[in-house]
């Protein structure tokens, strides 16, 4: 399941966060993430008749995050209409929180460049 993967491709441009301009049929993804990759002992899968494992969980979780997530106009889209089934909000290139790029970037901007250090070739 390489779901986030398809939505950053789908995202990748100077409308990257426009919702109109996504590649993909989000509500479709996460039926797909939902009804076909679920383990019933827990964790997410490729595909259906795969095993499951912590990297596909997490990519799998990252998709269903912004599937849900339309970043133009800032609804949801969730297709179970329970509150508490919607994700976190993740960026789809980094694949972290939003507010944590936002505090990453808040923190690194405020350092000073660092500067190169020079060698000498002989």
């Amino acid at each position: 399941m390489y779901a986030h993967f398809i939505v950053v491709f789908g995202a990748i441009g100077d409308d990257a966060l426009d919702a109109e301009l996504w590649h993909f049929n989000q509500e479709s993804l996460q039926e797909y993430i939902l009804y076909c990759c679920q383990h019933p002992h827990g964790g997410l899968l490729d595909k259906p008749g795969k095993s499951r494992d912590f990297y596909h969980t997490c990519y799998c979780l990252s998709g269903l995050s912004v599937a849900q997530h339309c970043y133009g106009d800032k609804r949801i889209i969730d297709i179970t209409h329970d509150p508490d089934s919607v994700m976190t909000l993740t960026h789809p290139v980094f694949n972290i929180a939003v507010d944590k790029v936002q505090s990453a970037y808040d923190y690194f901007s405020k350092l000073p460049i660092p500067q190169l250090l020079h060698t000498t070739t002989t």
